[in-house]
């Protein structure tokens, strides 16, 4: 399977657990991942559908789409804290550790934008969430059918420290995206150090 078009999973069901962490409801609902995910998967599909012909070609909407919906849906403070590691970040300045968080959204936005115009009419499942003790932090399993193919199973992990849940991690097939960037951006962060690391990722974005 194409990288590409595992980023593109991962997008599709990023974007539909952003629109409903955004979702107002009373209902049971209002605190069940799954259920939200769910809920709100048809509605964003339609509007990839909709601009599907656009997004071939226009690569700002593919961004802007991923910048409005994807990113509010992840903990991107924690996400960036987790890839570089506890002490890397603890011993960076707070300029570069608001540098790095940036230089990363926007590394990450520029990667998953370029899989939304793969869609080809995917459905999506979700099971329900396994709830911590203390209901704030989750795990959801996912899985995305094609005509003609074994279903693809994408995992999420959750957390819920502020009212609204949010994405810390996805394993994609057993890759997990975290997992991912620690192993592309700590052997260049030991090699480099902090600054440098942070100019040459600031770079390529």
């Amino acid at each position: 399977m194409k990288i590409s078009f595992i980023k593109f999973i991962a997008l599709i069901t990023l974007f539909s657990f952003s629109l409903s962490s955004n979702a107002q409801s009373t209902s049971a609902d209002s605190i069940n991942p799954s259920a939200y995910l769910n809920g709100v998967a048809n509605q964003l599909l339609a509007e990839v559908k909709k601009n599907q012909k656009e997004l071939i070609s226009n690569t700002k909407l593919a961004e802007k789409l991923v910048r409005d919906n994807l990113i509010p849906a992840i903990d991107t403070t924690g996400f960036a804290r987790r890839t570089i590691g506890t002490k890397n970040w603890k011993s960076a300045t707070v300029e570069q550790r608001e540098r790095f968080e940036k230089a990363f959204i926007n590394l990450v936005i520029n990667s998953y934008a370029k899989g939304l115009s793969l869609y080809k009419g995917q459905t999506f499942k979700f099971s329900e969430p396994r709830l911590s003790k203390s209901g704030n932090s989750a795990q959801v399993r996912s899985s995305m059918d094609q005509p003609g193919s074994t279903p693809i199973v994408i995992d999420y992990k959750l957390s819920n420290k502020s009212g609204s849940w949010k994405i810390y991690d996805l394993t994609v097939e057993g890759v997990s995206m975290l997992k991912s960037y620690k192993s592309q951006f700590r052997p260049s962060l030991a090699k480099l150090g902090m600054e440098k690391f942070i100019l040459d990722l600031e770079s390529k974005t």
